[in-house]
């Protein structure tokens, strides 16, 4: 970020008795730097060959101050917003405008009915595939065999030794 003079210092003001006010982040705290100074010469503690470097420094650290402070606030206030529009955001994704739970027709809930979903097609898929294999090793076996070789008698729903019966036994579980 750029900083300019108007960020640290504007509407700056000279009064009769020659005392610079303004109203940027500089000139506050070149304020509160002068009030202290003239304190502190009044009192005696600061002597007038002393004086100038005094204000030098505290003119130079007053300076950095400002800048650092200008700069923590242009990212302060980025940050502020960033975080207000990522709350807007998770809300539409959630379909609520308070912290709960998002409901079953935001792009959240769908999303998680969707994984449910397809965790179902997931284990359909892979009964299917078993079944298929079994399906097709018995085939082969009484095609080539002329009898079946799988402990299958027959494919029919009742009876002992179908092939529901060797499905349910041999299946995959989980």
């Amino acid at each position: 970020m750029t900083i300019t003079i108007a960020d640290l210092t504007s509407n700056v003001v000279t009064d009769s008795c020659n005392i610079v006010t303004g109203d940027g982040v500089l000139d506050d705290l070149m304020e509160t730097v002068n009030t202290h100074l003239a304190a502190q010469y009044t009192l005696g503690r600061i002597t007038s060959t002393e004086y100038a470097k005094v204000y030098l420094g505290a003119m130079q650290a007053a300076l950095s101050q400002g800048v650092a402070y200008t700069l923590g606030q242009a990212k302060s206030n980025a940050e502020t917003s960033l975080l207000f529009q990522k709350e807007i955001t998770e809300f539409a994704q959630t379909d609520q405008t308070t912290k709960v739970a998002p409901s079953a027709t935001s792009v959240m809930g769908a999303q998680a009915a969707l994984s449910i979903e397809q965790a179902k097609g997931f284990k359909w898929n892979a009964d299917q595939k078993y079944l298929k294999t079994v399906l097709d090793a018995w085939s082969i076996n009484i095609s080539t065999a002329g009898v079946a070789a799988t402990g299958v008698d027959a494919i029919n729903e009742i009876g002992t030794n179908n092939i529901n019966d060797r499905i349910d036994a041999a299946e995959p579980t989980g």
